[in-house]
C-alpha cells in the first residue's frame, strides 16, 4: 500500500471512530430532518395527487439541505478539540489524501441523514395510487450529496479559523448549493414522471455530474492552500 493511501485509509478510520464516539453529531441532523418533514405535513395537509411528487421533493431536499448544512458546518469539531487540525499540518501529510479521507467521512454521514429523510418524507406524503420513494430519485440524491459533501469539506477548511465562522458559513454554502440542487430536483421530477424524458433527464444528471466534479477538482486543489493559511 502507497503513503497516500495509507495515510488516507487511517484519516478515514480515525474520522468515523470520532463521529462513533459522539452519536450526537450522527442523530442530531436526522432528527432535525424528521421534525422539519412533520411540520411541513402539518402545515401543508393535504395536497392534489398530482402535486404529491412535486410536494415530495420539495421538502425532502429543502429538508435535506438544512440537515446536511448543519453537519457539514460541525466537520473539523473534533480535529478542533485536541489540536488535531494544527498537529495534523506540522506532519508531512497527503493533502489530498487529508481532503479525500474527509471527503469520504462526509458522504458516509450524509447517507446516514438522506436515506431515512427519503424513506420518511416518501412515507408521509405517498398514497397508495401515488407510491413516492424510488431508487433512481435516492441515486440522484446521492449524486447531488456528493457535490455537496466536496463543498462541504471545503468551506469547512475556507471558514475553520473564521471569528463569525457560524453566520460565514451559510452564506458561502448556500448560494453554491443551488445549481447542484437545481439540477438534481429537476432530474428526480423528470424520472418521477409517467412518462419520462430521457433526453431531459440525461441533461439534467450532466449538469449534475459536472457540478460535482468541478467542486470536488476544486477541493482537491484548494484544501493544501486552506489547511497552510489556517
Amino acid at each position: 500500500m502507497s503513503l497516500g493511501r495509507r495515510q488516507f485509509s487511517i484519516i478515514l478510520t480515525q474520522g468515523i471512530k470520532a463521529e462513533l464516539a459522539d452519536l450526537e453529531r450522527l442523530i442530531s441532523p436526522v432528527l432535525f430532518a424528521i421534525t422539519m418533514l412533520l411540520l411541513f405535513a402539518f402545515a401543508i395537509g393535504e395536497v392534489d395527487e398530482t402535486l404529491r411528487a412535486h410536494m415530495y421533493l420539495a421538502e425532502t431536499f429543502l429538508t435535506l439541505f438544512f440537515a446536511l448544512q448543519l453537519a457539514f458546518s460541525r466537520l473539523f469539531e473534533p480535529d478542533r478539540q485536541d489540536r488535531v487540525f494544527d498537529m495534523m499540518r506540522s506532519y508531512p501529510v497527503s493533502h489530498t489524501s487529508w481532503f479525500l479521507a474527509k471527503y469520504i467521512l462526509v458522504i458516509v454521514m450524509g447517507l446516514t441523514t438522506l436515506i431515512p429523510t427519503m424513506l420518511f418524507g416518501a412515507f408521509i406524503n405517498q398514497t397508495a395510487r401515488t407510491p413516492l420513494f424510488s431508487w433512481s430519485v435516492l441515486g440522484i440524491a446521492s449524486l447531488a450529496l456528493a457535490g455537496l459533501a466536496a463543498l462541504g469539506v471545503l468551506l469547512s477548511a475556507l471558514t475553520l479559523k473564521a471569528t463569525a465562522r457560524q453566520m460565514l458559513y451559510p452564506l458561502i454554502y448556500f448560494p453554491l448549493t443551488t445549481p447542484v440542487l437545481l439540477a438534481a430536483v429537476q432530474a428526480s421530477l423528470t424520472v418521477m414522471e409517467k412518462s419520462p424524458d430521457a433526453g431531459l433527464t440525461r441533461s439534467w444528471l450532466g449538469l449534475l455530474l459536472a457540478f460535482d466534479v468541478i467542486y470536488l477538482t476544486l477541493g482537491i486543489l484548494l484544501y493544501s492552500e486552506l489547511v497552510d493559511e489556517g
